[in-house]
């Protein structure tokens, strides 16, 4: 097995900013994640213009991933697929990701109905750019499958209150 975690974010209707991505379901597996959970136990990510790194500053990635930190910046050789790939800050791991909705993304925000399934592969970011093309190519269906099964929603409270966070 390559792929290790599962996260899925969803932008939800009434939030204040508008690039705030909620996760509404995960493996809870990858403390890296797991670290930047709230007090009231909720986990989310901000979709932004990449001006945390060199690489964003020259261009070179079109967008980024924070929550007070820097997570990862997304990089992609297939716009027209919605699939990215990073990696996490400080780990050996890769990210690899499927992003619908982000063909809205449109001055600094992203679409209400915008959604990110982030896929962790434990030890991989030296293989990064062979391993998006086994994801590109579908050749990870059934680890993606499986990573969706043992995916837990998100306790029930936490996701109506953080519209309003």
């Amino acid at each position: 097995m390559i792929l290790t975690d599962y996260y899925h974010f969803e932008r939800l209707s009434g939030g204040k900013s508008k690039t705030r991505m909620d996760c509404t379901a995960s493996t809870q597996s990858y403390n890296p994640l797991e670290s930047l959970r709230n007090k009231q136990g909720r986990l989310f990510v901000y979709v932004g213009d990449n001006t945390h790194t060199n690489d964003g500053k020259r261009g070179k990635s079109d967008l980024a991933l924070t929550n007070g930190i820097h997570i990862t910046s997304l990089y992609t050789t297939a716009v027209e697929t919605g699939r990215y790939y990073g990696d996490f800050n400080n780990t050996p791991d890769a990210l690899l990701m499927v992003c619908t909705g982000f063909e809205k993304y449109t001055n600094g925000s992203v679409a209400t109905d915008s959604v990110i399934d982030l896929y962790i592969a434990r030890g991989y970011e030296a293989n990064i750019h062979n391993l998006f093309d086994l994801f590109i190519d579908g050749e990870l269906q059934s680890e993606i499958a499986r990573l969706q099964q043992q995916a837990k929603p998100e306790p029930p409270g936490s996701l109506r209150q953080c519209v309003t966070d």
